[in-house]
Parts: structure tokens; sequence; C-alpha cells
């Protein structure tokens, strides 16, 4: 008598089926760059970390996290954020310039930063050790993947308002991406959104501000990009402050 092999139902697998989706959206952002329409391209990337962040928020909601699809979500984000992005970038703004060979090397540390950074966080993972990845109060450890893309693409968000950035601050650039990667790799503690709680009373004004945030994105996109990139950036040490302040408290 033959046992029928377990069965699951298709929604345990929709969060694996959103990474896959990620995966074909970032393969098209480089499609599109590579024919020069770096603004579908950016639109493009845009939509992956959103997926992102939804296919992470679905495994929990349905509870169907899995080793393959923490696997899957791991490989989607090296290749949306660590290689696509990268790929985009160096072929909008190096690829045509005369420091194209050191534009090469600094999206390659970018890249590898990247893959260091996931590998880091899977290591955490698999050894169950969340004092490598994270704190006992969810923080990342380092700027996560997502974030390290939307901060390494403010170049191409400055191209789409009108700066010339491969002619006059290649440079410039080479060295914005170094520090990003070196951001990603760092052991200092960055904010997570997952886990946060905010009061009831302040329902209110958080759905405002969140409504104005993507009003903001639809009308000047690029520009509100570049903001948040600039305040997440400016965050980031005071971040660090309280966190430790807070540690030294409590001993």
């Amino acid at each position: 008598m033959t046992t029928e092999p377990p069965r699951e139902p298709l929604s345990k697998s929709l969060p694996n089926i959103v990474t896959i989706f990620g995966i074909c959206v970032g393969l098209t952002a480089v499609k599109m760059a590579l024919q020069g329409n770096v603004n579908v391209a950016l639109y493009l990337l845009i939509f992956a970390m959103i997926l992102d962040v939804i296919d992470g928020g679905l495994a929990r909601a349905l509870q169907s996290e899995t080793k393959i699809g923490a696997e899957l979500d791991t490989l989607a984000d090296f290749f949306n954020f660590g290689i696509a992005t990268p790929l985009i970038i160096y072929f909008t703004i190096f690829a045509n310039a005369a420091t194209s060979s050191f534009g090469w090397i600094s999206v390659m540390v970018f890249a590898v930063c990247c893959a260091l950074r996931l590998a880091r966080f899977n290591v955490s993972q698999n050894e169950n050790d969340m004092s490598i990845e994270k704190s006992k109060t969810n923080d990342f450890v380092g700027v996560p993947a997502p974030a390290l893309a939307c901060l390494g693409l403010s170049p191409l968000f400055l191209v789409m308002i009108g700066i010339d950035v491969s002619e006059y601050y290649t440079v410039h650039t080479m060295i914005f991406l170094v520090i990003c990667g070196a951001l990603s790799v760092g052991t200092f503690p960055t904010v997570s959104l997952k886990d946060a709680n905010f009061p009831t009373s302040m329902s209110l004004t958080i759905i405002l501000f969140i409504l104005a945030i993507l009003v903001c994105l639809i009308v000047f996109p690029w520009e509100t990009l570049l903001v948040g990139n600039a305040v997440y950036l400016l965050t980031l040490p005071i971040f660090v402050f309280i966190r430790r302040s807070t540690l030294i408290k409590k001993k």
C-alpha cells in the first residue's frame, strides 16, 4: 500500500513565487539598461526592492518559512542588488568614461561587499547565532542589501534629475560606491523596521506620513529617493550612538 506524499496548499509556495518573480524583474532591469532605458531599469530595481520586502512578509504571515525559501531569497538579493545594480551603474555611468577601468573596480568592490554581507547573514541563520547578524533589539548589522542597492543607485538618481554624473563626477561616484560597500560589511547596528511597534495613538499620523511619502515618490520619485538616502546615511551614526548609549546604561 503506497503512501501519498504530503500535500501543501499553493499559498505556501507564494513567497517563493514572489522571490522568483523578483529575479525576473532584476534581469529585465539589466536588459532595459543595456537598451538605454535607464528610467525603466531604475523603476524595475525599485520594484524588486519592494518584492524583497513582500516575499519575507508573506512567508512570515503564511508561516511558510523554509530553508529553500531562505536560500532562494539570498540568491535573489545577490542577483538584484549585488549584480544587476552595479552592472546598471557601470553601463550607465562608467562604460564610456575615460576612467571606465577604475569604475569597473568600484562596482566589483560593491558586488563583493554585497556577497560578503549576504554570506554573513546566511551563516548567522544557519548557526542560529543571532548575535552575528542581529542584536537582541532585532537591529541589522551593517547596511542590508536592499538599502545598499538603493544607496548605490544615488548617482543614477542624480542622472535622472539632469546632473551629468558620467561627465563630471565619475571619481566621486567610485568613492561613494566603495563607501557604500564598506557600510554593508560593517559591524555596527542599523535600524530594522520588521518588528517595529508604534503606539495606537500615532496610527493616523503614521498613515498620513506614509501616504505623503508615497505621493512624493509618485510625483518626484528620484528627488524623494535621494532625500531618503541622505536621511538614512545621516541617521546611521545617530542610531549607533543611541544603541551604544543604551547598552552602556544597561551595564
